[in-house]
């Protein structure tokens, strides 16, 4: 329903590491498609008019892109979702754009965490760890797999008095 612009990656990240601009894409990529008014009963404390520009911006650059419109009281509401440059046909988010994307989306939630007023690292047993390693193809699978049958270990937990949310990342990359 909306014409999409070509956009470069390089202007999709300067984009996207707006902090507003990019927690509407996060929200738009968790839900899949939504109404700015969605959007703004979940971020409450983005004002209405600034969330109303940085969508128009992101929609006008191509980032997201009109899936759906209606008319309520005379006025149109439109639907939007991440566009084909961001997702693809599957609904996966595309190669380089998806990195950034993730890498991005990961920096927020460090930032999000410091901000608040009881931030405390050891307390919550914050780790970032980066190690390069040398293994074959081989020795990479079985690594994978490993971790696979740790998290798969604990991923349905049930909620108790003593757990709480923890958001643990790996991020495989060449050295």
């Amino acid at each position: 329903m909306s014409s999409r612009k070509n956009i470069d990656a390089q202007e999709a990240q300067r984009l996207m590491l707006n902090q507003v601009r990019h927690r509407i894409l996060q929200y738009i990529h968790r839900r899949g498609s939504v109404t700015v008014k969605e959007i703004g009963e979940e971020l409450i404390d983005i004002p209405q008019a600034t969330m109303y520009r940085q969508v128009k911006l992101l929609s006008d650059s191509g980032l997201i892109c009109i899936c759906g419109q209606r008319r309520i009281r005379g006025t149109l509401e439109y639907t939007y979702r991440l566009s084909m440059e961001l997702v693809g046909d599957d609904g996966k988010a595309l190669g380089d754009m998806s990195t950034q994307f993730a890498l991005l989306s990961i920096a927020q939630d460090f930032s999000d965490y410091y901000h608040t007023t009881d931030a405390d690292p050891d307390r919550d047993m914050m780790s970032v760890e980066s190690r390069p390693m040398l293994l074959s193809d081989d020795e990479f699978k079985e690594y994978l797999k490993g971790i696979k049958e740790l998290t798969d270990r604990y991923l349905h937990n049930e909620p108790d008095a003593d757990r709480r949310v923890r958001k643990v990342t790996f991020i495989s990359s060449p050295a």
